[in-house]
């Protein structure tokens, strides 16, 4: 099986990545901005692209069996010139438009909570991908992604879980970057997670 994450380099898709290749039966494909890094998963094959513009890449995505769409951002950031709409919102409906003919699969990590311009971004993209690719498309709700490599994240993470029981708060559900992952592993496999449930 052939799967394709957009993204790859990222926070959520390295660790996507790094769950998906202890699989021997799948074949790995990273895309993202920056291609492969020193930190790069061992057995996947990475590509640089830039998703505004036509080529190979269009074709890897119409041949795998999958493609993960990890591609966006929490928080604008006017130095780089980024923001919900050319970082989060075009490079999903790309990949959406550019599969749209194929019999791939799409997984969209959207977002359970978050700053609401941010969670309006997701559902944008999650409202074109129903439209387009129709029982295609796949979509999953974390709430904050933590891992102890991004220290950022994790004792965040960590207070979350304790406090998450309190009411108002359920919404945030933390989850370890590796539960994540696992989870999509077996929604590749025709199995069904909680994550893809939307909780208020």
């Amino acid at each position: 099986m052939k799967v394709v994450v957009v993204g790859g380099t990222g926070f959520v898709g390295q660790g996507i990545l790094q769950v998906l290749v202890k699989d021997k039966t799948l074949e790995l494909h990273s895309l993202s901005r920056g291609g492969k890094r020193s930190h790069s998963v061992a057995g996947v094959t990475y590509q640089r692209v830039d998703l505004k513009q036509m080529g190979a890449w269009q074709v890897l995505l119409n041949e795998a069996d999958w493609v993960i769409d990890c591609v966006g951002i929490l928080w604008p950031d006017r130095k780089r010139q980024l923001n919900y709409q050319n970082a989060s919102i075009q490079p999903g409906k790309q990949i959406i438009t550019t599969i749209k003919t194929s019999e791939t699969k799409f997984l969209f990590i959207s977002a359970n909570a978050g700053p609401p311009a941010y969670l309006k971004a997701k559902r944008a993209v999650e409202k074109y991908a129903r439209q387009v690719l129709g029982k295609r498309a796949y979509v999953v709700y974390p709430g904050l992604i933590y891992d102890r490599t991004k220290k950022s994240t994790y004792y965040l993470g960590k207070i979350l879980h304790v406090i998450t029981a309190l009411p108002g708060l359920k919404r945030y559900r933390p989850v370890e970057r590796k539960i994540l992952a696992q989870a999509i592993e077996k929604i590749l496999q025709g199995e069904t997670s909680e994550f893809e449930m939307f909780r208020k």
